[in-house]
C-alpha cells in the first residue's frame, strides 16, 4: 500500500482503507460541494449507489490483468494471481457438507491484503467523472450554479442537464458493472435532489432498468442529510437510539462497576453522539439540546455512570 501511494496510483476521490482518510472527510468534502451549488443559486443531484457483496464478486480474471498497469513486479502478480487460485466455498447444514465448488471470484474476509486488492479492483470505476468512494460505498451527483432570478425555462433547462448528467453517470457505472462482472443493486439506490428551491424538483431517472425516485433526504456512510443538506433528521434519529441504549443500560447497572459502565457507555452511546460531530456541530442550538440531556442523564448521581 505504501507503493501504491507514494506514487499515487490510488484514485485521489478514494477514501477507504486510506491512511488520514475518513468517512468524515468524504462526507465533508460532499456537503461542502452541495453547499456551494445552493450558495451559488443553484442545485445538485445525488445518487447513493449499492454494491451487492462487495468483497466476494471481485472477478480474479479482471483484477489480475490491471496488476500490471499498477507497475507491481511479475513476481508479486504472480504472488497474487497463485493467493487467489485454487479457492474454493462449501455448505455446511447440521453436520451435512457439500461438495467443495470452485470460485473465480472474491478475496478473504478477514486477510489485510483483500482491502487493497479491492481498492485495485475498483480503482477504474472512480475514473467515471463526479464519482466518489469509501471502499465500495459510491457516491455520484451532478450539479450546476446559476445567477438569482433566472427565468422558468432557464431553471427547467438546468434541471434537465442535471438529471442528463446523472443518467450518463448511472449509464457509464452499469458498463462499468458489466465489464468487472461487479452487481449493483437498483433498488437499494437512493436519489435526491439537494435544492432550496421552492419549485419541485421531479426527478425521472432509471437506473439498469429500476425507476429511481428522489427522496427528502439521503443516507450516505451513516450519516442522513437532507435536501438542503441539513441534519435535523440524523440528529433526531442518534439522539433516541443514544436515549434508547442509555436506558438500557441504566437498568442493567445493577451488574456491572461503574468502570465498566462507564466503558458501555463510551462503547454504545456517545458513538452515536460524536459520529462525523465536524458535520453538524453547527446545527441550531435547539437540535442539539437532546445529546445535551442525554449526557446529563448519564453523569446524573446514582446513575448510569
Amino acid at each position: 500500500m505504501r507503493y501504491l501511494e507514494e506514487h499515487q496510483l490510488i484514485s485521489d476521490r478514494q477514501y477507504g482503507f486510506r491512511q488520514r482518510r475518513s468517512a468524515g472527510d468524504l462526507l465533508e468534502y460532499l456537503t461542502h460541494r452541495w453547499s456551494e451549488a445552493i450558495e451559488g443559486k443553484g442545485e445538485a443531484l445525488v445518487v447513493s449507489l449499492d454494491v451487492a457483496k462487495a468483497f466476494d464478486r471481485v472477478w480474479h480474471k479482471a483484477l489480475l490483468s490491471k496488476l500490471p498497469s499498477f507497475g507491481l513486479p511479475e513476481k508479486l502478480c504472480t504472488w497474487i494471481a497463485s493467493f487467489l487460485e485454487g479457492r474454493s466455498i462449501k455448505v455446511v447444514v447440521d453436520g451435512a457438507c457439500s461438495d467443495p465448488k470452485p470460485i473465480n471470484a472474491g478475496v478473504p474476509q478477514g486477510c489485510v491484503l483483500s482491502p487493497t486488492l479491492f481498492l485495485l479492483h475498483i480503482n477504474d470505476m472512480l475514473q467515471i467523472s463526479n464519482i466518489h468512494c469509501y471502499a465500495d460505498d459510491s457516491t455520484g451527483d451532478a450539479s450546476y450554479t446559476a445567477r438569482a432570478n433566472v427565468s422558468r425555462a432557464t431553471a427547467y433547462e438546468n434541471r434537465t442537464k442535471l438529471v442528463s448528467g446523472l443518467e450518463t453517470l448511472l449509464g457509464e457505472v452499469s458498463d462499468w458493472g458489466r465489464q468487472n462482472l461487479v452487481d449493483f443493486n437498483p433498488k437499494k439506490t437512493q436519489v435526491c435532489a439537494i435544492t432550496a428551491k421552492k419549485d419541485p424538483f421531479v426527478v425521472d431517472l432509471r437506473f439498469e432498468g429500476t425507476p429511481l425516485v428522489a427522496a427528502a433526504s439521503i443516507g450516505i456512510l451513516g450519516v442522513d442529510i437532507s435536501s438542503d443538506v441539513q441534519f435535523r433528521g440524523h440528529l433526531e434519529d442518534k439522539a433516541k437510539l443514544a436515549s434508547k441504549k442509555l436506558g438500557v443500560l441504566s437498568r442493567a447497572k445493577q451488574y456491572f462497576q461503574s468502570d465498566h459502565r462507564l466503558q458501555l457507555y463510551k462503547a454504545q452511546v456517545r458513538p452515536h453522539m460524536e459520529y462525523c460531530s465536524h458535520l453538524w456541530a453547527g446545527a441550531p442550538q435547539y437540535q442539539l439540546l437532546p445529546f445535551d440531556r442525554i449526557q446529563r442523564r448519564a453523569t446524573r448521581k446514582k446513575n448510569t455512570v
